[in-house]
């Protein structure tokens, strides 16, 4: 006669480990995500700031004016993120992760960045 004990365990082993397989797989496809998505923030912000030192501090206010049509890669980073952009050349854009996950820290790191070189422009422009 089969132990019922022995069953039992045997099955909560199998689901344990079952449990253990899924996890590590969805947090694998998570990780990958954010990975992708934090290297998508970087990108539009280096852009951003790249854009506002050729125009002497002055903020982009919208997609073209980075012309992601000459780098492809900028083209999806900026399909794939929000970007919400100032109504004037004196605001950062504020950039988002479009609800995909994203790495500790990042959103406000480069929000912060464009926030900082944004504000040292209008000191170093001084008053109007």
């Amino acid at each position: 006669m089969r132990n019922p004990g022995r069953i039992i365990v045997w099955f909560v082993a199998a689901i344990g480990l079952l449990a253990f397989v899924a996890g590590w797989w969805v947090t694998r496809e998570v990780r990958a995500t954010s990975r992708r998505t934090d290297q998508d923030l970087v990108r539009v912000a280096e852009a951003i700031e790249r854009f506002a030192s050729a125009h002497g501090g002055s903020m982009p206010q919208a997609a073209e004016a980075l012309q992601p049509g000459q780098d492809p890669a900028l083209a999806e980073s900026l399909g794939r993120i929000q970007v919400a952009w100032p109504p004037s050349p004196d605001l950062a854009p504020i950039l988002g992760s479009n609800g995909l996950p994203s790495g500790v820290g990042t959103l406000p790191r480069v929000n912060d960045r464009l926030r900082s070189l944004a504000r040292g422009s209008a000191v170093a422009g001084g008053p109007s």
